[in-house]
């Protein structure tokens, strides 16, 4: 077993041997707890489970393990890079991670990560993963990578940004000269994808991402503003997704993506991801907030626990054994959180 280090609250070493990175020592009469902390310089960014196996990646390397649901979790101290990663995704025993400089790391049967010859220099904001394999990763300036094969060789779409981006409301915005950042990915297992970020547009493709239609954009605030960022999006087993972004954007498909629904927030801050359950839980999380909603987004509140308030956190997840009312939520100091809707 590997030792563990960066641990803000030291635990006798036997316990830690036994339980890997667990601090448990904060929790709310609420039900919401915190299940790790680190250091304040260090920063969790997303967080992927695959039945009751969870990965979490951070700043500088930092990578978590979960085997039980996110009740504890185990450090790799020795990565196998010092950059930041973004994003994880898992399909079976298959992980994904990409990050800065178009950093790709991938690894199988929870085995040793290992680093992916890179395709761009460009950072890497978000990789999705379907069951057979085909992966998408999008990130900074149009930045889209596809691969066919569990994320060992990629490819660069390069969609007609300025077409699909071209309307009466953007006509005037960098969209229609630049390459809008993504932040947002899904591959299904039908092949379709969804991609989405600046701007507030989400587009589809249903060949593979040699073709693509807009399927959302989101409103200005005001005439000749841009519209709001997307920043996260999760999908459950049903088809039915949510994504959230700045101004207290929220939106809901019950299609895979194919159609898309704005839902009232009543916030204004920037929530950088969102997640579900088959129950009508869904909570969405960012900076200084975090909205949950018990009626599959008819309706929302603030979410009073730990220090969402205070601080930010960027992603979101949850096992296949947690129950309805309850997510893992990661991001500064790199802490993990176990955050429960009930009683609030």
């Amino acid at each position: 077993m590997k030792a563990f280090t960066r641990l803000m609250r030291i635990k006798p070493l036997a316990l830690l041997l036994a339980a890997g990175v667990s601090t448990g020592a904060l929790a709310d009469a609420k039900g919401s707890e915190e299940i790790v902390q680190f250091t304040p310089h260090d920063r969790l960014f997303s967080v992927a489970f695959s039945g009751d196996f969870g990965e979490a990646v951070g700043e500088a390397g930092l990578l978590l393990q979960t085997t039980d649901g996110g009740k504890t979790w185990r450090h790799e101290i020795s990565p196998p890079t010092q950059a930041s990663l973004f994003s994880v995704a898992i399909s079976g025993a298959r992980s994904v991670a990409v990050g800065q400089q178009g950093l790709i790391l991938v690894r199988d049967g929870r085995k040793q990560w290992r680093k992916i010859e890179a395709v761009t220099d460009q950072r890497l904001l978000r990789v999705s993963m379907n069951k057979a394999g085909v992966a998408v990763a999008v990130g900074a300036f149009g930045t889209l990578l596809k691969s066919s094969d569990y994320g060992e060789t990629w490819s660069e779409l390069k969609p007609d940004w300025a077409t699909l981006y071209q309307s009466e409301e953007t006509s005037d915005f960098a969209a229609v000269r630049d390459e809008p950042t993504l932040y947002v990915v899904k591959v299904f297992d039908d092949g379709s994808i969804v991609i989405g970020g600046e701007y507030g547009q989400l587009n589809r493709s249903t060949d593979g991402g040699n073709t693509w239609t807009s399927v959302f954009r989101a409103a200005a605030a005001k005439a000749g503003s841009t519209p709001p960022t997307v920043f996260g999006m999760n999908f459950r087993a049903d088809g039915t997704g949510y994504a959230t972004g700045q101004e207290g954007l929220i939106i809901m498909t019950p299609d895979q993506g194919q159609s898309w629904k704005q839902l009232v927030s009543g916030s204004q801050a920037s929530l950088f991801d969102i997640d579900s359950t088959g129950d009508g839980h869904v909570f969405a999380i960012g900076m200084r907030s975090c909205l949950f909603s018990t009626d599959a987004g008819k309706t929302w509140q603030r979410l009073k626990a730990l220090d969402v308030g205070l601080n930010w956190y960027s992603g979101l997840g949850h096992s296949d054994s947690a129950d309805g009312n309850s997510v893992i939520a990661v991001g500064h100091s790199g802490r993990v959180l176990r955050l429960a809707a009930a009683g609030n």
